[in-house]
Order: structure tokens, then sequence, then C-alpha cells
């Protein structure tokens, strides 16, 4: 599923529109919130091994979106329990982006880099936390992206 879904975009230029892949879309066993987690760095790293193993210059992105909140509240959350408690009702995604793509960085700078969150070897990426105020609703819509 990953790969078909990641050939396509790729193929058709549909990734320019941020043409997502949710997660429980590739396997039932992540529709439940308490496997977003952990799923979603499965889904995660399977999508970069095959970039990898194909040789193409693209980049996998995973999100995950957070309960959307009234006021700005900086990055306090240091466990996974912690995060799960977050996720708001949709199931993480994956993006892929070509590596010269222009918007690419600024994707990274958009959030802040967070230095101390799952500080794990096996991952390859980085982890940010983005915010912003929505003006239709007057929240603060929250994601938490590895890149």
């Amino acid at each position: 599923m990953i790969k078909s879904w990641l050939l396509k975009v790729i193929d058709d230029g549909s990734w320019e529109k941020y043409n997502d892949l949710h997660i429980d879309q590739i396997d039932n066993a992540f529709e439940k919130k308490a496997h977003w987690f952990e799923g979603g760095l499965k889904c995660y790293e399977y999508a970069v091994f095959i970039i990898k193993e194909l040789e193409l210059p693209y980049t996998i992105e995973l999100a995950f979106s957070l309960k959307s909140k009234k006021i700005v509240k900086n990055y306090i959350i240091k466990d996974i329990e912690s995060l799960k408690r977050e996720f708001d009702s949709s199931p993480p995604s994956l993006y892929v982006f070509h590596d010269e793509w222009a918007n690419l960085e600024e994707i990274k700078k958009k959030g802040t880099k967070l230095e101390d969150f799952m500080n794990c070897n096996k991952i390859l990426g980085n982890w940010y936390y983005y915010q912003l105020f929505d003006e239709r609703d007057r929240e603060i819509r929250r994601v938490l992206y590895l890149i």
C-alpha cells in the first residue's frame, strides 16, 4: 500500500498538492488511537526504506494532528503517553516531498525542532512542533511531525 501510494504521487506529481496517506488506510490495525504512534512510526520507517531502496530523491514526513487549543501552547509533551492524549480525531498521515522542492526547507522551518523528544538513534529524521492560529474557528491548530 505504501509503495503503491509513493509511486503514484511521485509519478502524477500530486505530492505537490500534499496528497497524503493516513495510516488507517494502510492497515486496519492502525484504526485505534492507541496504535497511532507506533503504527505511524512503522509506516514512516517503511516509507523511508522504500525511498532509499529505490534511490528516489524524496523525503518522507509523518504528521500527527493534535487537539486544537484556544491559546498558544508551547510544546511540553515529553513522553509517548502524554502525546497520545493530545491526538485529535484524524489518524497520522504520510507525506512525500521532492528533495529539491523549495518548500521542503520551509516545512522544516515552520516548526520548532524538538531536540529532546524521542531521543532514539533508530529513527531517521527530526521531530518538529507547529502551531497556527485558525481565523475560522479562532483556535490554535497543532501538529507534531517527523521529517
